[in-house]
């Protein structure tokens, strides 16, 4: 079974009908670099995060936590 990382991000750009593309044209990164983010191969940096956060109008937890860090909070 798959884990899917960052799952606030991903119903964020469902609701508004945004794409990884998309969202990598907001933060400035190639679409291969935003997959190695969501993919968990690379890590988001501060000011992507503070964009995304930003575009949204979310904070760090609603967006960036997994479902694991959620639960044992």
């Amino acid at each position: 079974m798959r884990k899917i990382l960052f799952p606030g991000l991903h119903g964020e750009m469902a609701r508004h009908g945004e794409t990884q593309q998309e969202l990598a044209k907001l933060i400035n990164i190639s679409e291969q670099s935003i997959c190695n983010k969501f993919t968990g191969k690379n890590q988001w940096k501060f000011n992507e995060i503070e964009k995304i956060c930003e575009h949204y109008n979310k904070n760090y937890d609603e967006l960036f936590k997994n479902i694991e860090e959620q639960k044992s909070n």
